[in-house]
């Protein structure tokens, strides 16, 4: 069983880049990869359409460490970037599971078609963000889901985000099972959504 841990965090408290990727391959990449194992089947309900997993590499990093990393599932076997993907992931003070579709894919211009009102019927409390390298994000409510929608359609490097971020001080941590069954959970909810975009790319 996948159990991420407030442990995890540790990794980024590493300052220069060979120690923090030493930590990274050795502590959270096999977690995602142990994620992927389940998390791929349940994106993959379509036989005729595969699910990729991608562990982040951090090929361009030659002095700065990456500031977070995490795996991410696409239908496409050679990248992630270019099409709608799912990312599950850290930064230093939480974890992410974000539905995105990044500025890679903007030549799809009906790519959002039909996700606003799937999103308005997801249960729980969720979050949309217009931007994966920064932390700064919403809550998932009508008005900043329509504003978010809005600036990807008109701005050039506007992205579109949506999903559950785990922060370090949320009770969850408590018990790793129960984060892990939500984050299962919350991959299923997604999934409409995300055969939508793939569809709609």
């Amino acid at each position: 069983m996948v159990l991420f841990t407030l442990e995890d965090f540790a990794v980024f408290k590493a300052t220069t880049l060979a120690t923090r990727m030493h930590l990274i391959r050795e502590q959270l990449d096999p977690k995602f990869a142990e994620a992927a194992t389940v998390i791929v089947p349940l994106l993959q309900t379509d036989q005729q359409q595969a699910i990729y997993s991608h562990i982040a590499k951090h090929q361009r990093r030659y002095r700065n460490p990456p500031p977070n990393t995490w795996v991410a599932f696409s239908t496409s076997s050679r990248g992630y970037k270019m099409v709608p993907h799912l990312a599950l992931g850290f930064w230093d003070d939480r974890l992410f599971l974000w539905l995105s579709v990044l500025r890679e894919s903007k030549p799809a211009s009906r790519v959002l078609t039909g996700i606003t009102a799937m999103a308005t019927t997801l249960p729980g409390k969720w979050q949309v963000a217009g931007e994966h390298t920064d932390k700064a994000m919403l809550p998932l409510t009508s008005a900043n889901l329509a504003t978010v929608g809005a600036r990807f359609q008109t701005i050039k490097k506007a992205e579109f985000l949506l999903g559950k971020v785990y922060l370090a001080d949320d009770p969850i941590w408590a018990d790793p099972v129960r984060l892990w069954q939500d984050i299962q959970q919350r991959v299923v909810a997604l999934k409409p959504m995300f055969d939508q975009l793939v569809q709609n790319v």
